[in-house]
Formats: structure tokens, C-alpha cells, sequence
């Protein structure tokens, strides 16, 4: 098992080294931009990218994140509970909410395979293909629904979920395990 840990957790980490490198892409895109204006120069595309880039950097490290616990959790019901009840509700708000990103993904997905084959581009200066965004943010989404069916089975098999195994950790040791 090991093994698939250190896979998945692999996997989780490229989808937010992804996402940061569209993150300096859209400092990038706007440094271009701003540089271009000093010498009349203008880069065409360049709102189109930023959109694209700021899709990405969106949904690309959503399942970093929630493996690190990045995520705002709402403890309000669950935060209540004990026991069994609790153990319960975890498990429905992990089922549902993977099965809400599994399905953003497959349609996200979908719109890309449609946007691929009927070879769709972005309407502004320069024809981006849309299937390229599109795929991004699905695959983004994808991800988080993997890393909430990884904790699904973490907490159903009586392990300690991601999510509450950083909430419990202490600024401190979150700090270094990031290092």
C-alpha cells in the first residue's frame, strides 16, 4: 500500500506544481504585456492566456491543497458530533462531495473531447484551442474527486483522512513537512 500512497501522493503534488506553473504563467503573461506597452508592443492573446492560466492555477492543485489541508472545512454539524454519528456524516460529506467533482470533471472532460474534435477556439485576437483550458480544468477536478475517494477509503477503513490529520498537526510540523 505504500506503494499507491506514494503514487497518489506523486500525483497530488504534480497537479500543484502544475498549478504554480500556471500561476507564474500569469505573471509572466503580464509582465509580457506590461513591457510590451513601454515599446509599443502588443502581445495578442495575452487576455485569452490569463484566463486559461488562471483556470489552471485554480483547479490543477485543488487536490494538493485538500491533501495539506489548505481547504476551508465547515465544522458546523460535524464539528458537533462523536462517535459513530460523526464517523457517518464524514463519510456522506466525503461520498457526495466527490461524486459533485466527479461529475464537474466527466462534463468538463466532455467539453474538452467535443472542443477536440470539433476543433473549437477561443474567440478573441489569437484562436486558442479551448480543448487545451478545457482539459486542464477538468483533470484539475478529476484529481480532487481521486483525493476525496482516497480519503473515503482511508476513513472508512478506520485510518486518519488527510483533512483531519492536518487540522490536528501543529503550524509547526506543517511547516516542515512543506519543506
Amino acid at each position: 500500500m505504500t506503494g499507491l500512497r506514494r503514487a497518489l501522493d506523486a500525483l497530488y503534488l504534480f497537479g500543484g506544481v502544475l498549478g504554480g506553473v500556471a500561476l507564474a504563467a500569469i505573471g509572466g503573461i503580464i509582465a509580457a504585456q506590461v513591457i510590451g506597452r513601454q515599446f509599443g508592443i502588443t502581445v495578442l492573446g495575452a487576455d485569452d492566456l490569463t484566463a486559461f492560466s488562471v483556470a489552471a492555477s485554480a483547479t490543477l492543485p485543488l487536490a494538493y491543497a485538500f491533501r495539506h489541508g489548505a481547504h476551508i472545512r465547515v465544522d458546523l454539524i460535524i464539528g458537533r458530533l462523536s462517535g459513530a454519528p460523526r464517523f457517518v456524516m464524514e463519510a456522506i460529506a466525503l461520498v457526495v462531495t466527490a461524486a459533485l467533482c466527479a461529475f464537474f470533471a466527466y462534463a468538463m472532460l466532455d467539453l474538452a473531447t467535443d472542443s477536440f474534435e470539433f476543433e473549437d477556439v477561443a474567440q478573441g485576437s489569437v484562436a486558442w484551442k479551448l480543448w487545451v483550458p478545457q482539459g486542464l480544468v477538468g483533470s484539475g477536478v478529476a484529481l480532487l474527486a481521486l483525493c476525496l475517494l482516497d480519503d473515503l477509503v482511508v476513513h472508512l477503513t478506520g485510518g486518519t483522512p488527510s483533512y483531519r490529520k492536518a487540522a490536528e498537526a501543529s503550524a509547526l510540523e506543517r511547516a516542515t513537512e512543506e519543506i
